[in-house]
């Protein structure tokens, strides 16, 4: 997050101002984290079947709450502002979002541990499959999933006054705060910050160097991709005539051919 949404984040969430309570949410973040990544460790070192299907399983539970309120934003804001007044914000982050957060946290994150080669030893056995045999040599793998990381990194970076309106959903609360951004990287596509996740997941998938990796990696981008027609309904329900413009406009995901210099521009530029 920048400065803005973090601002933005703590006055909806003042809980978490109290060391020993964000210490303890901090902590069962993290519990789930582990306990998420134990639970594809195990999953992937029984089968394969386990390995594609877990995934799967936890990116669901981990994108549900998210879809939900997108397609349901108008009677949840009804709900919590007139049960929760001011405290409605943080509300909803512990309902929805605090236990998602660890959830897609440790599915990014798992490619990494089917690893099966370089130099540091394997952190489960996988089972002999051709989906676990490595794929490329490590003097290939090696850049090109560290290009990938930081490409994605660049194109996730929170972008001008839209940080504090897409992070943690508060706009389904708080719908004035939010406004339309089409400058910067979203002159160019219209959800960068999926493609940034999504080039992030492939990247420690290619470092995982199998195709067991790479599709859960895809596995995890996929389940993303899906959010964007519910959010794109929530979009055109708050903008209207003005997102449509938008969206006739501007790609979802990748440049037209003709921008990929701009875009990238813009990316160093920010």
């Amino acid at each position: 997050m920048n400065e803005e949404s973090v601002k933005f984040f703590m006055d909806r969430v003042p809980i978490l101002t109290k060391k020993h309570i964000a210490l303890l949410t901090y902590t069962v973040q993290l519990s789930i984290f582990v306990l998420s990544v134990l639970f594809f460790c195990r999953a992937s070192q029984m089968s394969i079947f386990g390995a594609l299907v877990v995934p799967i399983f936890v990116l669901f539970l981990g994108t549900f709450p998210y879809r939900y309120m997108t397609n349901n934003a108008e009677e949840i804001r009804e709900k919590y502002l007139m049960k929760y007044k001011d405290l409605a914000g943080q509300m909803l982050w512990y309902h929805y979002e605090f236990y998602t957060i660890p959830l897609l946290s440790s599915s990014m994150f798992f490619p990494l541990i089917l690893k099966t080669d370089y130099f540091l030893p394997s952190l489960i056995k996988l089972p002999e499959h051709f989906m676990t045999e490595t794929l490329l040599p490590t003097y290939i793998a090696i850049p090109l999933a560290l290009f990938l990381c930081v490409f994605g990194l660049l194109i996730r970076k929170a972008s001008g006054g839209f940080g504090p309106d897409i992070e943690g959903y508060l706009y389904l609360l708080y719908p004035d705060k939010g406004r339309l951004i089409t400058g910067g990287k979203y002159s160019y596509i219209r959800h960068p910050r999926y493609l940034g996740r999504g080039l992030l997941a492939i990247g420690f998938g290619v470092f995982g160097n199998n195709l067991l990796a790479i599709v859960v990696s895809l596995i995890h981008f996929f389940m993303f991709v899906s959010l964007i027609p519910s959010e794109e309904r929530e979009l055109m329900r708050r903008f209207g005539e003005e997102y449509k413009k938008y969206k006739e406009n501007v790609p979802v995901l990748f440049p037209k051919p003709k921008n990929w210099k701009k875009f990238i521009k813009s990316l160093l530029r920010e």
